[in-house]
């Protein structure tokens, strides 16, 4: 018994400490895209980061940030890697309790004979499955809360799972108390945790008959919260209703069930504590940090901020029963696409096709059959055999997926892909991958008799699931040396002249900006403004009050009352009709700038953004430099393309129209100024949507090389082309645009490499994307075999390829034919098209070639014969 305890011990500890140092090892250096650098900064300053906030991450994170080794941005993503690797221990830990309990036995007593060897195992490979999954390695590796708030979920099961394999009873509520002071603390991070809640009240159900009347009660109490928010709407009515119904509730158990009424109010009580987490940001606003997003420093503005006002006032929970989007986008193309992403298996694999989440395009996933018909096989076993257990974790699956679909009601589309939404649905899904792998051990082990080695080589042969999903997912995940972002956010703030104001976009040209400004104190000149955020007062207030301080002229009352109110009178002062048209072309005249401004969209109601960019232009008149970074779309640039001159990753705002790109400063910022690590280096893995954001660079190169072939330096041309290949990323496009730049400097060959470089990038993401298909991989084969390239030998190339991805299209074996003819090798064609016709028969294209390059070996043939054969000796008689 002993040896067995310590086994379990053990391989515990070795799948935590093999999935910590894998993490470790493929964690990002430091800053990445998206949220994760307002996260490092806010923990660095303890600021306030957008709404919700996750005051404990902040806290947590401030903590990590004064560990006494590495850079702050890497001691922070280390929070995430220890958070995940916590997270696999207790998946693990859970995955023993349930295949103990499946196998008939006790939660925390190991089994005396081989069973515990196939639940120990079954377990380490529900834990490393879950560990190598997609989401949860890409979590685990970021400064993000999802590492924590899946970490909070697979420690509230175990919690749960422990408690009611012990004794119950009063004297044991203590573990539902320290349940809800966990769930307390989640609740300041991330409100996923919460969703188990239903599991809890299953498994508490069939553990404890005592407690099977409060629970209803409890679920009354929900159903009447829920009526009133139906009845009466968000907000304080349907608020009080609910502490009306808690406060009947409490009275009666009082009188009925002491037991209950205290278990109840203590955990209330600990779970208020746990949450009390938010005062933290509440105290902290009032110290204005640098960033201090929602300023909750006022109960009402606090207030807001846990409602999550700036994103809407409309409850979701009653906008979830009117779709925002088609149900098949949401439920197929995002939720069920990320669940089959998240365990791909080097076997039994088909491509699955979906579609992005950010566009109408196609998105193919590799789905292998192995881990899903083995999870499908643990959830039938642990139906049949433990149906209470398999109720509990089906209820995570389907709310964590299905009812978190339902709830969140995306739009189509969305900015980014959210595959980490749905966290809770692959955990669940992992432990029944783990009792697939127990079921079938046991069933072999009975079967077969087996014992000792024999059965621990067989349970060992489970692990071969978890290694495979890591090594297909390992290049991806990898994040060793990913300095993209970094750069891209330090040459954006270089873009700038000393005391800029910079206009930003979204998430990824602004929090990337703040952490080197506020954590790396890199050009704190430079005044970032979100375009986004413009539209709120409360950032309004701030760029005119804090440092580097905005001049903006306009006081409390004006930009509370009137520019940010959304009464009806105020709206009006927005709307696009006169008085409105000529105050604004009067103004901008003022300023000196001459533009047609139209409002953004399908309205006529003008942004409080665009008003406020109106208001600096003239507040500043002139006197500090203004920017919009590269990444600011056209709608919001309020119609100044005109004035603005490119000069990188920046345009500047200039007094005179048309100038065009500023090729001095171009030329300096990309040859002398800008990093651009990571962007050739081939282990370092490039996501949709970070090649998007390097498209930038290509942008900044291509303005550059249209100004030096308008100026005939075509010399110069083909050295920035091939400049740019050594330094930036290049996918397919980028190749064949720069392709079309050497052929016009003169540099043919340059040109057909570059062109057949595009060709094989093009086959790598085949199918990922709408240009990434059959007929674009034939269409850049004919360029190369056609003048001036005329390259025969890597046309051959393309079109073999091409032939191999669909060998039973006919138009790359037209092509090659061609080519070979071109090269001299008819006979080689001819027996290409006749291969073609015995494997998929006729079509009247390939028979018409077949004509032609039989009549040209013909040709060839008879003049060959002709060109041998003697003159005729009669024909010189006289």
């Amino acid at each position: 018994m002993p040896s067995i305890q310590s086994l379990h011990r053990w391989v515990g500890m070795g799948v935590f400490v093999i999935v910590l140092g894998l993490y470790t090892r493929t964690m990002a250096p430091g800053l990445t895209f998206w949220d994760c650098g307002e996260f490092i900064t806010c923990s660095y300053i303890l600021g306030v980061p957008h709404p919700p906030g996750s005051p404990l991450y902040v806290l947590l994170g401030r903590i990590f940030t004064l560990l006494p080794f590495a850079d702050i941005a890497w001691r922070v993503v280390f929070m995430s890697v220890l958070a995940s690797a916590l997270s696999v221990w207790c998946v693990y830990l859970s995955t023993v309790v349930l295949a103990r309990r499946a196998l008939g036995g006790a939660s925390l007593q190991p089994f005396d004979d081989g069973r515990e060897i196939g639940v120990v195992l079954g377990a380490a490979v529900s834990a490393l499955v879950l560990a190598f999954s997609y989401t949860m390695w890409f979590n685990a590796t970021e400064a993000e809360v999802y590492g924590y708030s899946i970490f909070f979920v697979c420690l509230g099961v175990w919690l749960v799972l422990y408690w009611e394999g012990t004794q119950h009873g009063a004297g044991n509520d203590k573990w539902l108390f320290l349940i809800a002071y966990v769930f307390g603390l989640g609740g300041g991070l991330h409100l996923l945790c919460l969703l188990i809640i239903p599991s809890i009240l299953i498994l508490a159900w069939f553990a404890d008959e005592k407690l099977r009347r409060p629970i209803v009660l409890i679920m009354a109490v929900g159903v009447w919260a829920f009526a009133s928010l139906l009845l009466l709407g968000p907000g304080t009515g349907s608020n009080l209703s609910t502490l009306a119904a808690l406060a009947v509730l409490l009275y009666y158990l009082y009188r009925h069930d002491r037991r209950s009424c205290w278990l109840l109010l203590g955990v209330a009580i600990l779970f208020a504590l746990g949450y009390s987490t938010y005062a933290a940001l509440y105290i902290r606003s009032g110290l204005e940090p640098a960033v201090d997003q929602n300023n909750p420093e006022t109960w009402a503005a606090f207030v807001k901020f846990l409602n999550r006002e700036q994103y809407g006032s409309e409850s979701q929970l009653l906008g979830m029963l009117q779709a925002r989007a088609t149900r098949t986008y949401q439920f197929w193309h995002l939720q069920m696409k990320y669940f089959f992403q998240q365990f791909p298996f080097p076997l039994l694999e088909r491509s699955v096709e979906f579609r992005r989440a950010t566009e109408n395009a196609r998105d193919l996933v590799s789905v292998s059959l192995i881990p899903y018909l083995l999870g499908a096989g643990g959830m039938l076993w642990h139906l049949r055999r433990d149906w209470k257990r398999f109720l509990a974790i089906l209820s995570m699956f389907l709310i964590m997926g299905f009812g978190l679909s339902l709830y969140l009601n995306m739009l189509d589309p969305q900015p980014r892909e959210r595959h980490y939404v749905f966290g809770g649905m692959y955990f669940a899904f992992a432990l029944w991958i783990g009792l697939g792998w127990v079921a079938i051990v046991e069933n072999l082990r009975r079967r077969l008799a087996l014992r000792g080695a024999l059965l621990w080589v067989l349970a060992c042969c489970g692990l071969a699931l978890p290694a495979g999903i890591g090594a297909k997912l390992y290049h991806i995940e990898d994040r060793t040396g990913d300095y993209v972002a970094y750069d891209y956010a330090y040459n954006i703030l270089q873009s700038c002249e000393p005391n800029g104001l910079l206009f930003t976009n979204g998430d990824n040209d602004t929090f990337p900006l703040w952490y080197l400004q506020e954590v790396e104190g890199v050009r704190r000149d430079v005044r970032v403004i979100n375009l986004s955020l413009l539209n709120t007062n409360w950032y309004i207030k701030q760029l005119r009050d804090r440092e580097p301080k905005v001049p903006i002229r306009l006081d409390d009352t004006y930009i509370d009352s009137v520019l940010t109110d959304t009464q009806l009178v105020d709206l009006y002062r927005r709307a696009w009709r006169e008085p409105v048209i000529s105050q604004v072309k009067n103004a901008l005249s003022d300023a000196g700038f001459e533009i047609d401004v139209k409002p953004a969209g399908s309205g006529d109601l003008l942004r409080v953004q665009d008003l406020m960019i109106i208001g600096l232009l003239l507040w500043n008149d002139w006197e500090r430099p203004i920017y919009f970074a590269i990444t600011v779309a056209g709608s919001g640039r309020l119609g100044l393309d005109p004035y603005l001159r490119m000069q990188g990753m920046a345009l500047k705002l200039v007094k005179e129209r048309d100038q065009g790109p500023d090729v001095e400063a171009m030329e300096r910022n990309l040859f002398e100024v800008y990093r651009f690590r990571s962007l050739t280096d081939p282990e370092v893995y490039k996501d949709f949507n970070t090649r998007r954001l390097l498209a930038n660079y290509r942008a900044c190169v291509m303005q550059l090389a249209d100004i030096y072939q308008r100026e005939g330096r075509n010399a110069e041309v083909a050295k920035l082309m091939l400049w740019a290949e050594e330094r930036l990323f290049f996918n397919w496009e980028g190749y064949y645009t720069a392709a079309d730049y050497l052929k016009d400097s003169g540099r043919i060959e340059a040109a057909s490499t570059f062109i057949s470089k595009a060709g094989g990038l093009l086959l790598d993401s085949y199918g990922e994307g709408p240009h990434a298909t059959y007929e674009n991989v034939v269409t850049l084969a004919g360029i190369l075999l056609n003048p001036p390239h005329s390259s025969y030998d890597q046309a051959e190339d393309l079109y073999r390829k091409a032939i191999a991805r669909e060998p039973h299209r006919w138009e790359a074996y037209y092509e090659l034919a061609a080519t070979l003819q071109a090269k001299g090798a008819a006979e080689a064609g001819l027996e290409l098209l006749e291969e073609y016709r015995k494997e998929f028969g006729e079509v009247k294209e390939l028979v018409e070639a077949e004509q032609v390059l039989g009549n040209a070996l013909r040709s060839r043939q008879e003049a060959k014969e002709g060109a041998e054969s003697p003159p005729d000796s009669s024909a010189a008689q006289p």
